[in-house]
């Protein structure tokens, strides 16, 4: 069975910022366009990115991002009811944020390791597994 990956912001941003961590990043990014890893992104945590880069660079360069980050080798899932549901039931049971529920809710249906180096994720680390970079 192939490698599947979930993205989390976290990670992304440190891909972004070429910051520690970025380095595993670009590695499983290239394994994706290569066909080696499937890699996936929820639309919510894609969002996260997205206000970050702007609050920090401004809207064109955030826009800019977004639209080289489109031409990656990663699929971009849609908050589907399922995943929105999941992602609540873990909000209601473990103290972590609402977009990083989607993380976890997309990876446990992707049957995906989470890609992050946001502590909060040892919270659920019995549900899913955690690529840490």
């Amino acid at each position: 069975m192939m490698k599947r990956v979930t993205f989390d912001s976290h990670a992304i941003m440190k891909f972004a910022q070429d910051e520690a961590g970025a380095d595993r990043v670009e590695e499983l990014l290239r394994a994706a366009e290569e066909g080696r890893v499937r890699a996936c992104v929820n639309e919510v945590n894609l969002g996260e990115v997205y206000y970050i880069t702007m609050r920090r660079l401004g809207t064109e360069s955030a826009r800019r991002f977004l639209e080289q980050f489109s031409t990656l080798a990663v699929e971009r899932v849609a908050a589907s009811w399922e995943i929105i549901e999941s992602a609540a039931e873990l909000k209601a049971r473990h103290a972590l944020s609402y977009a990083d529920c989607f993380v976890a809710a997309t990876a446990l249906r992707r049957q995906a390791s989470v890609v992050t180096g946001d502590p909060e994720f040892k919270k659920v680390e019995h549900l899913v597994h955690i690529e840490w970079i």
